[in-house]
């Protein structure tokens, strides 16, 4: 079922980078981005989780070599009403065969 008044975002995030691996990233993965955590002295980096970037983002994985908990899929919802099912694309469940990690949710209400 779905839902007209609600939207889903769906990233892959790698929260603990270096500088290097930050730039580095937006420089490989079209749409990806990157910020500094002053308070871990880290990088949190952003990548919408798409067909397009799929590959991209588990070559990235494995050749930097992230560990898993440093990673997450972050779905972030906006609704207009409090209750209602979101549909979350195959391609959560697909990218978690290949990178087994976390999924973290953000539900807003307009």
């Amino acid at each position: 079922m779905n839902n007209s008044n609600m939207e889903a975002e769906i990233s892959f995030r790698f929260l603990s980078l270096d500088k290097f691996q930050a730039y580095s990233l937006v420089r490989e993965i079209l749409g990806s981005t990157h910020k500094e955590d002053l308070e871990n002295k880290c990088y949190v980096a952003c990548v919408p989780l798409t067909q397009q970037n799929f590959e991209d983002i588990n070559d990235y994985y494995v050749r930097q070599r992230i560990e898993i908990e440093a990673c997450d899929i972050f779905v972030s919802v906006n609704s207009d009403s409090a209750s209602g099912i979101v549909d979350i694309p195959l391609i959560v469940n697909r990218m978690l065969k290949y990178i087994d990690c976390k999924l973290t949710f953000s539900f807003t209400v307009a």
